[in-house]
């Protein structure tokens, strides 16, 4: 069976939404309930975006997208709609806590052009190629990025530890699906948002030695999902993940990036298709 003949089975982003016509009409809702509950002032349709808006709230002016919580809700429609709306509506407009214990500090892996889209001065550290570690507090309704003044007294060090450290612990979470036949999806059951994540992990790499016992190829296409494959030199494998980023990238939701990396020597490289 080919690669999309496999997708089209499993893929959850084929799914199509259960309450929503298009993104343009779930703002509208979202908007809505922003007006309603006086949670927000001077809330303003995008007229350049179906998915964006502006807003006030406590005094900030915010831009918000609904594109990933549009796409969450579209990709999984047994979930309960209601409930994620309610989280993201918390998540735009409650004032987050400071205080941040070592238990809900975490690493998550992006794009450098993410980092420089939302400030140079959260905590992040190179990883490989156009990749960053970034450290963020692991909130109920949201992941939010870390500066130093919100972890004070704390050395970039010790940060690293506590947010490995709290990866690690949902490592018997971890779900694998060799579906796909020449390569393995994993993600993180209850918190698939550290699914990238694992690849910071020597336990991991462990983990999956029996399965890719030598170099591997990397897409992380999505933020809540991690492909390995066998890095062997194959053109037609490389031609295969190709097709499945590009599949991922047309679905627009909770993207990270295009590129195919590698774990070589054990350092992350990028990789010509």
């Amino acid at each position: 069976m080919g690669l999309f003949s496999i997708l089209s089975t499993w893929w959850p982003a084929k799914a199509k939404p259960r309450s929503f016509a298009n993104v343009a009409e779930f703002r509208q809702y979202i908007m809505a309930i922003l007006k309603q509950r006086n949670l927000a002032e001077h809330v303003v349709a995008d007229p350049a975006d179906p998915a964006k808006f502006s807003m006030k709230v406590n005094g900030d002016t915010a831009t918000v997208h609904v594109t990933n919580i549009y796409g969450h809700i579209t990709a999984y429609p047994e979930e309960n709609i209601d409930e994620a709306v309610e989280r993201f509506i918390r998540s735009i407009t409650e004032r987050q806590n400071k205080s941040v214990d070592d238990e809900n500090i975490v690493a998550v892996i992006r794009g450098r052009e993410y980092v420089g889209a939302i400030g140079q001065q959260v905590l992040h550290e190179a990883l490989g190629a156009d990749l960053v570690i970034l450290y963020m507090a692991d909130r109920p309704d949201s992941m939010v990025p870390l500066s130093k003044a919100d972890v004070p007294g704390k050395d970039l060090a010790s940060v690293r530890k506590a947010a490995l450290d709290n990866v690690r612990k949902w490592l018997p979470k971890v779900v694998a699906d060799g579906q796909l036949g020449a390569g393995t999806l994993y993600y993180v059951e209850g918190n698939t948002m550290l699914s990238t994540s694992l690849i910071l992990l020597d336990d991991f790499w462990k983990s999956v030695a029996a399965r890719f016992p030598g170099d591997v190829l990397i897409a992380l296409p999505r933020k809540d999902q991690l492909f390995l494959f066998d890095d062997d030199g194959n053109a037609g494998s490389r031609a295969a993940v190709r097709g499945l980023i590009d599949a991922t990238i047309e679905e627009n939701f909770n993207l990270l990036s295009p590129q195919l990396y590698a774990r070589r020597g054990g350092k992350i490289v990028a990789v010509s298709d």
